[in-house]
């Protein structure tokens, strides 16, 4: 979460990229799980916030040549249109990388649709030798749409916010400079169609820094019954997984079923999403799995819908609909 407020200046670069892959069966000369995609188009719009409105600014759009996958993976030919020798007219990625960060400048904020980008950036990073810390805060706008589309708890294309917000259309899709365009213009309705201090605030607790981890996973020890296995993750919810500060509840926990969630806060990091799950191993012994994330609006939208069920139903939650009670009886 964003631990500064969003005044008239603020600056969003929306990005989008394109990658290339390794192709199944073929031999390389490193370990291809290091490189998972190589980065081969970096497209990206830049906005000036005002008065509760995005301006643009300017447009960022490179073509990168390849130097570890020079020959397009069947998958990636098919969704973005390009040839093989369209990837031999690129630029070093280093080139391109250092012309895209100046673009960003020191302050703006990073957004694209979904999680995967400033990851991929990062692990291109790292095989290239290069920095890998993106001194920048990432928004993932596409649960911000889900919440103010209706569409909360559902991952929703491009395409069908395009179609949602009535954008016409006038580019192809899958490209990464197309898409870019596309987010901004979605993140433009966004603040066009709702109140400003409700975008601000959406827009405030979603962001996150993408240069530190986001997710902590913890297994407990087998026990014999549920209860003690869901008392053995309470300790992995007490502390901040990022710098161990004291964490404080602000949806206290409460146990669905099989799982039991919370809404935890840190005061330099943000609020947790807490989930523990339990199952049975193969000697018929209870453990808990247990996850703290940084949360998203998605669960956001989940922790509140559960606790919302929990309150109405209790520990065993909402009946299971069957044909004799659905609607459609």
């Amino acid at each position: 979460m964003l631990n500064y407020p969003i005044r008239d200046g603020a600056e969003f670069v929306v990005f989008d990229m394109e990658w290339n892959q390794p192709i199944y069966g073929k031999e390389y000369d490193f370990d291809v799980s290091t490189l998972t995609g190589e980065i081969i188009e970096i497209g990206a719009v830049k906005y000036v916030y005002e008065n509760g409105m995005l301006v643009k600014k300017g447009m960022f759009s490179k073509d990168i040549k390849p130097v570890m996958y020079t020959k397009l993976h069947y998958h990636v030919k098919k969704v973005t249109q390009k040839t093989n020798s369209d990837l031999r007219k690129g630029i070093p990625f280093a080139k391109a990388y250092k012309e895209f960060m100046s673009f960003v400048g020191d302050s703006a904020i990073l957004v694209g649709w979904g999680n995967s980008d400033p990851a991929m950036l990062k692990q291109n990073l790292r095989f290239f030798d290069m920095d890998d810390d993106l001194n920048s805060y990432f928004l993932d706008l596409q649960p911000v749409f889900s919440l103010f589309g209706g569409e909360n708890g559902k991952q929703r294309s491009v395409e069908f916010a395009v179609d949602y917000y009535g954008i016409d259309k006038n580019i192809g899709f899958h490209s990464a400079t197309a898409d870019a365009v596309y987010t901004g213009k979605i993140f433009e309705k966004i603040f066009e169609h709702n109140k400003t201090a409700q975008v601000l605030s959406a827009v405030s607790s979603s962001a996150i820094d993408p240069d530190i981890v986001s997710e902590y996973t913890f297994v407990g020890s087998a026990v014999k019954d549920q209860a003690m296995a869901f008392e053995g993750t309470h300790a992995f919810w007490k502390t901040c997984p990022i710098c161990k500060a004291k964490l404080k509840e602000k949806i206290k926990k409460f146990r669905i079923r099989k799982s039991e969630y919370a809404l935890l806060f840190c005061p330099q990091h943000g609020e947790f999403f807490a989930r523990s799950r339990v199952k049975k191993n193969r000697e018929g012994d209870y453990y808990a799995s247990s996850v703290l994330r940084l949360a998203t609006q998605n669960d956001y939208y989940l922790v509140a819908c559960k606790k919302e069920e929990f309150d109405k139903f209790g520990v065993k939650g909402a009946p299971k609909e069957t044909p004799e009670n659905s609607e459609e009886s």
